[in-house]
């Protein structure tokens, strides 16, 4: 099905570079990546089977200036445009057509209730609203109660909606000319284009004001002190609307990285063995609980005493440089897809016992925090 990415096959990632803005970062993955997959996307077909689309780096840059000229021509320049949905590709198409010249972008949390859904977009005055299809229920009740938000774009074709693909039909008009009217917008890359809301310790969820060049310059530090190569597969499975999870995907953009979707929680061992996942941003919650998983299945096998001495021998042998532990600990890293190399932790500390157990195993797996902050 997908990629067979095998350890030690990599291509290494050429620098960490600082983006002038997100459209210079897109151009620049769809040239340096250009044929590369940059997503996976799975389509049910029936009721049992599905099939797989491999979108190319360039072919997510022209979705996305097709998009955006759509929006150009349908006088959304200068607007404050919302996003809410669970993670897809067409919310991220949604997010770089807006940021690439059209307006300021509001990705709002996809498991609001309908107050604060409506509280949001109020206070930060958005004009438009791009939704999938799981809200169609709360765009009801925004237009029958009334709100801010003058026009709806659905992400999923849906009666009675423009969608995505309606303003990518419309835009793939301007390809013959490279979409130059939309790629010629300004863009202030210091100016502030991205309200998002992040949970307050007293009151409402309060909003924070970033800049492309907060974004970007967080992007730069991360992909230079982090271990990502080109043909890297990653699992989007961090909420978008949140800046670790959004940052998180901007990054494997930037770095030539493919990115596939995650069915559910339920579902997520079984995506990261399906994907042949590499790279994966997560919460502590989840690794924690994946580490449980990967301990309650050696104890079943009665494996506890030789895991423990393969860590006390792994680790002897890595003082004298020889890492084995990949070959060790294979049946571990088989049940996570057997690619699994490196997770990166954030939005909360990390029990260090799963820390340090994953590192013991093979897999690079390192703290981060304050993203937001430090944006």
């Amino acid at each position: 099905m997908n990629k067979q990415i095998k350890i030690g096959q990599l291509k290494p990632f050429k620098q960490a570079v600082l983006h002038k803005n997100f459209r210079d970062m897109l151009d620049y993955s769809a040239r340096e990546y250009k044929d590369e997959t940059a997503f996976i996307l799975k389509h049910k077909i029936g009721r049992d089977q599905v099939k797989y689309e491999y979108i190319t780096f360039e072919a997510f840059r022209n979705q996305v200036c097709a998009v955006g000229s759509a929006m150009l021509e349908n006088g959304l320049v200068g607007k404050k445009i919302a996003i809410v949905g669970n993670n897809s590709y067409n919310w991220l198409v949604s997010y770089f057509a807006t940021l690439s010249g059209i307006g300021t972008c509001v990705p709002l949390d996809k498991g609001l209730p309908f107050e604060e859904l409506a509280s949001s977009l109020e206070r930060s005055y958005s004009d438009v609203l791009v939704f999938d299809k799981a809200h169609k229920d709360l765009v009801a009740q925004l237009k029958e109660k009334g709100t801010c938000v003058k026009e709806f774009i659905c992400m999923d074709d849906l009666e009675g909606f423009t969608s995505i693909n309606d303003l990518t039909k419309q835009g793939m008009a301007k390809a013959e000319d490279g979409f130059k009217e939309y790629k010629d917008l300004p863009i202030d890359e210091h100016a502030i284009t991205i309200l998002l809301f992040t949970s307050g310790t007293t009151s409402m969820a309060k909003a924070v004001m970033l800049s492309q060049y907060n974004i970007l310059a967080n992007i730069q530090s991360v992909l230079t002190v982090e271990d990502i190569h080109v043909g890297d597969v990653n699992m989007a499975f961090l909420p978008y609307h949140h800046t670790f999870g959004s940052t998180g995907q901007l990054a494997m953009i930037a770095a030539g990285v493919t990115t596939a979707y995650c069915d559910g929680l339920k579902y997520l061992q079984k995506n990261l063995v399906e994907y042949k996942v590499s790279v994966f941003f997560c919460v502590p919650l989840l690794i924690e609980s994946i580490y449980k998983k990967v301990m309650q299945n050696v104890k079943k096998q009665g494996k506890e005493k030789t895991v423990e001495f393969g860590v006390k021998l792994s680790k002897f042998l890595l003082k004298f440089g020889i890492d084995i532990r990949r070959k060790l600990f294979k049946e571990v890293l088989d049940q996570l897809g057997g690619n699994i190399r490196f997770i990166i932790s954030g939005a909360a500390a990390i029990d260090p016992e799963a820390l340090a157990g994953f590192n013991s195993f093979g897999i690079t797996t390192v703290q981060g925090f304050g993203m937001t902050e430090a944006a």
